[in-house]
């Protein structure tokens, strides 16, 4: 019986350790994807050392100019501030008028699909956009504060015009905790499915979205709540674990 399920897959460090291509081949595919050549790769080292980290408005078009010649997509008068880190960005579409701020980390695993931001989006210091499965999608016109983690294993979709506060977590995955005699962190990962979000959604400060969830439209979610399961649209939610408090008028 065939057991290699989306929930239940090996890590990437498993992937590495069984797999056969040298050191260099594993990590050009953890850079610029599996896709990407060694010409890619060497690009795109001279683009992390040299334009990263440049500040002003010099760096931001700098790097508007040379990521593409990677494969990053990148719309009209997008904005990308100094010290970001990017990982696989053939992978990576940035649409029309989006700003994505000093020190983001925008990281596509080589197994991972896509990783897909709408024009006019916000994303904060600090925030980590961590794709690891299958497609992570911001809509049109959301805001995502500093400090947030945003994780994609089976999928995490934020639909447009949302507003998630600071340090705010949508969980893309998590560590099983079954077996006591192996630390957490080397024990399979799991999901519960896609994480769905929908248009119009505010999610506050510290708040936590669990995987497999699925939020409805027009939801709030006051600060430091943790959601684990479905909220209907035009509620409001609070408390550990979520519960519904009232309706959204």
């Amino acid at each position: 019986m065939n057991t290699d399920t989306p929930h239940n897959r090996p890590t990437l460090k498993k992937l590495q350790a069984s797999n056969s291509d040298s050191a260099f081949a594993r990590y050009r595919a953890l850079v610029v994807g599996r896709q990407g050549t060694t010409a890619a790769l060497l690009l795109f080292e001279l683009i992390t050392t040299c334009i990263l980290p440049l500040p002003g408005g010099f760096g931001r078009w700098a790097r508007n100019l040379l990521l593409p010649l990677v494969g990053a997509g990148i719309g009209r008068n997008v904005r990308i501030g100094r010290d970001c880190t990017i990982r696989n960005p053939a992978a990576i579409a940035i649409g029309d008028g989006s700003v994505i701020d000093d020190r983001v980390c925008l990281d596509v695993k080589p197994d991972a699909e896509r990783l897909i931001i709408g024009s006019d989006v916000f994303i904060g210091q600090g925030t980590i956009c961590n794709c690891a499965g299958a497609t992570l999608e911001i809509g049109a016109g959301s805001r995502i504060a500093a400090a947030c983690r945003l994780g994609s294993k089976l999928g995490l979709r934020i639909g447009r015009n949302c507003r998630i506060g600071v340090e705010a977590c949508c969980s893309g995955a998590a560590h099983a905790y079954a077996d006591r005699s192996i630390p957490i962190a080397l024990q399979p990962v799991t999901c519960k499915g896609p994480t769905v979000i929908g248009d119009n959604v505010v999610i506050g400060d510290r708040a936590s979205i669990l995987d497999g969830v699925t939020i409805g439209d027009h939801v709030h979610i006051a600060a430091d709540s943790l959601v684990n399961s479905d909220i209907p649209e035009n509620t409001t939610v609070a408390g550990v674990p979520g519960r519904i408090r009232g309706r959204v008028q």
